[in-house]
């Protein structure tokens, strides 16, 4: 299975919780680029918009998945690190339980979004997905979540664990 990571958008670029942005033309470009190496036919993907998009730079109809939504972060959609509380910003970048933000926790996130993998067949498909989406699957754990790091536009090869 291969994961491929949605297109940047206005938010990727300038660093922002959460939202629901189209590709800007980078990303839009950034798929097209990816379309010749992708392996495996996109069968699903996650919801949001960019996400959508990009899955349709690749195949014309995927099934988008409610399931592969990004992670929630509650109150704090569209806003900047700088504009969080930092105890709070602490608090969710080390405690995998922290919902400072009253949306879902890392830990609750990552078990979602493993639920979705241990239950699906993905043999040999391709998936788009938000980048906090692409980083659950790829993390074995909840406390490693942070430690992964993947980029907008990417290919990363995947298999259940």
């Amino acid at each position: 299975m291969q994961i491929i990571t949605a297109g940047r958008t206005g938010p990727n670029r300038s660093v922002r919780f959460g939202g629901d942005a189209p590709l800007d033309d980078r990303g839009r470009r950034d798929i097209e680029a990816l379309a010749s190496s992708a392996a495996g036919p996109v069968t699903v993907c996650g919801p949001e918009a960019a996400t959508v998009q990009s899955a349709r730079l690749l195949v014309e109809e995927p099934v988008v998945d409610d399931a592969l939504r990004t992670l929630d972060v509650g109150s704090w959609a569209g806003l900047t690190p700088e504009e969080v509380d930092p105890r709070e910003l602490a608090a969710f970048f080390t405690d995998p339980a922290s919902r400072p933000h009253g949306g879902e926790s890392v830990e609750e996130f990552v078990r979602r979004v493993h639920d979705w993998r241990d239950s699906t067949d993905t043999a040999g498909a391709s998936i788009v997905v938000a980048m906090p989406v692409a980083q659950a699957l790829l993390c074995d754990h909840p406390a490693g979540y942070f430690r992964v790091e993947v980029r907008p536009a990417t290919s990363y090869p995947w298999s259940r664990h």
